[in-house]
């Protein structure tokens, strides 16, 4: 039994350890050790930037909370210390000692705080029943690199005293739990205590916790409360003091902690699942779960919900509104409730994934047993999740008891298009015109970056399609901050432009006009073979020169956009287009059109006057009255 090993007492004037030392409530400059010993004795922290301890500060334990055993009907006395350790460096990793009597209590260990950029966790559920497959997981997660640990409840079986907690759960969890914070939230079986004599309810699960109570009532505080790291806010909640059929002022505080929040992802846990495989399908937790909670959190666009309580693995597909959706705004849920307790049953429900997203090369021999029927995305084994945080994504790794990764699911953040966001390609003004080119930008627009191969264009990239009043656009370039695409040929006037992917859609208004003419900046000026005017090879006055640009707008003839301009016949534009070169000068194209071969992209072909003298000249493209921005033009006067 794991409990002799933590009983054990150091030599030395020390303390007989009862919970060795142990991380609570993690922030970027802060953190708390706890501990606790059957001797009341003198209890500090001391904490280095170094292993050696070479410069090193100590902090005394600012509480020390008396556990005799008529509070927690063990059979000895017990003191718990905790030491807030402030003032630290976001991102840096600090060694600690933790001190009773003056003589250590459990190894030195470290600790390192949040930081931006990506970052990972650990979440598991229903372990605490001391068993072998307990052990199995635990084994496999000490093999993972995590910076923090979420537990979605039922830590100790069966009741939840403080008994069980020491031998079921801080007993097992001892060497992670002094290295990386653990963030739980209770399970029913926590509540179980108070039928033990253990009144309040769950009371040893909020004696033994030291978490976040920022903005929680005074009455509810260590049953729900919240935090950030990097990039995401995270919810933890309390299901077993929610009512079916009344509202309770934890609701009031969830509506206005994720009101609060400007973090990108938002993660929410418990451990009743509103979305029952089975076992707990008429629980009245998992009801009024599914009634008060899920609501607010698709308000608040919570993009991801991990549960446990019932002892197994399955995932949702994505969910809005009670009911599985393919597009737009939705949430996914997954219960990882096999942490070492017994295992319950499977069922087919209409909300599950559809399959499981087994990594390639995993033969079927050693994948979980008991898929549920159709197979849906729902497995009767031990598992813990290992959850990796991206900027534009969060993948969810399923692992059992083996280290076999059986699932993988990603999370893709919701596109969002800047503010004036829309914008033409060449000159990155509003100016948008039928057929021409435009550049989106924004975050989260694409999961990856990708280039378009070939004509005709593809309508998605990236994981992301874009609409023009419902119609989808061809696609040049994707990427999480930028969208190039092709705009419709034939449509002018006020319009909507939607840019979608797996996380959502995000829109903005755009006006498109007739013409909207915009010079490329970079080699657009080309002789007639071909070759880019520049400083050392100047157009010649009297040449034939060609200006690429785009925003001519529509053209004599069809073309769906996205395929390649054809050559012969070539399409000319229906605008009246003239070009002007110096300050005198207004030319007639002998052609105004699509560029052959490209698309979205316009070519004028202009004759310049035979009396410019050698110099440097102003040129500019005016179509239908609107003018492009200007660009300059190297001219060398003709040789009589």
């Amino acid at each position: 039994m794991l409990w002799a090993f933590v009983t054990v007492a150091f030599s030395g004037w020390g303390a007989t350890p009862v919970h060795l030392p142990y991380l609570q409530d993690m922030r970027t400059d802060r953190v708390t050790v706890v501990w606790s010993t059957r001797e009341n004795l003198n209890g500090a922290v001391v904490w280095s930037t170094d292993r050696n301890f070479a410069t090193s500060t100590q902090v005394a334990a600012q509480t020390v909370l008396p556990f005799p055993k008529s509070m927690t009907l063990v059979s000895y006395d017990f003191y718990q210390y905790r030491v807030q350790l402030t003032g630290l460096s976001a991102g840096a990793t600090y060694y600690y000692r933790v001190l009773t009597g003056g003589v250590p209590v459990g190894a030195d260990s470290t600790f390192t705080l949040p930081a931006a950029g990506p970052y990972q966790f650990l979440a598991y559920g229903d372990s605490g029943a001391g068993t072998a497959e307990q052990r199995a997981v635990l084994n496999q997660m000490l093999k993972e690199n995590p910076n923090f640990v979420i537990h979605v409840g039922d830590i100790a079986y069966e009741n939840g005293t403080y008994d069980e907690f020491t031998n079921n759960h801080f007993a097992y969890y001892f060497s992670m739990m002094a290295h990386l914070p653990f963030f739980p939230v209770p399970g029913n079986h926590e509540y179980y205590s108070c039928g033990q004599g253990l009144c309040p309810d769950a009371s040893p699960y909020r004696n033994l916790h030291a978490l976040p109570t920022d903005t929680v009532s005074d009455a509810d505080k260590l049953r729900y409360y919240s935090y950030d790291w990097g990039n995401t806010h995270f919810v933890a909640l309390d299901a077993n003091i929610l009512y079916p059929d009344a509202p309770v002022p934890e609701l009031n505080w969830l509506e206005a902690d994720l009101a609060a929040t400007k973090a990108k992802w938002k993660i929410v846990y418990w451990h009743q699942t509103p979305y029952p495989l089975l076992h707990h399908i008429d629980d009245p937790a998992d009801i009024a779960a599914a009634r008060w909670f899920v609501p607010i959190l698709e308000k608040h666009g919570v993009q991801l919900v991990l549960t446990g309580h019932e002892h197994e693995y399955f995932r949702t597909r994505p969910m809005h509104g009670g009911v599985p959706v393919t597009s737009g705004p939705s949430t996914l849920y997954i219960t990882s409730g096999g942490g070492g307790g017994p295992l319950h049953t499977v069922a087919a429900q209409p909300w599950l994934a559809t399959g499981c997203n087994y990594p390639p090369g995993v033969p079927a021999t050693v994948r979980p047993p008991d898929v549920a029927a159709a197979q849906l995305c729902a497995a009767t084994w031990w598992n813990y999740l290992r959850v990796e945080v991206r900027d534009s994504q969060i993948v969810v790794h399923a692992i059992d008891m083996n280290g076999v990764e059986f699932d993988t699911a990603t999370v893709t953040a919701p596109p969002s298009v800047n503010a004036g966001g829309v914008v033409n390609t060449a000159s990155y003004t509003p100016a948008l015109a039928a057929g021409g080119l435009v550049s989106i930008f924004g975050q989260d627009l694409a999961t990856d970056t990708a280039t378009a191969a070939r004509y005709p264009l593809p309508t998605s990239l990236a994981g992301a399609t874009v609409t023009l009043n419902g119609t989808v656009l061809p696609l040049f370039y994707a990427s999480p901050q930028q969208i190039n695409a092709q705009l419709p040929l034939n449509f002018v006037g006020p319009s909507t432009l939607e840019v979608t992917t797996a996380g959502g859609v995000s829109a903005a208004p755009v006006a498109i006009s007739a013409a909207a003419p915009a010079v490329f900046n970079f080699g657009v000026l080309h002789h007639s073979n071909g070759a880019p005017v520049t400083a050392s090879s100047p157009a010649i006055a009297g040449e034939l020169v060609d200006v690429y640009l785009t925003g001519l707008g529509q053209v004599n003839g069809t073309l769906a956009a996205g395929q390649a301009a054809p050559a012969s016949p070539p399409l000319g534009v229906v605008a009246s287009v003239n070009v002007d070169i110096g300050a005198n000068s207004v030319v007639t194209p002998i052609f105004s059109g699509l560029t052959p071969g490209l698309a979205g992209v316009y070519q004028v072909s202009v004759t310049l006057p035979s009396d410019l003298t050698t110099n440097v000249y102003p040129l500019r493209v005016v179509a239908q009255g609107a003018s492009s921005n200007v660009e300059n033009i190297q001219v060398k006067a003709r040789t009589p």
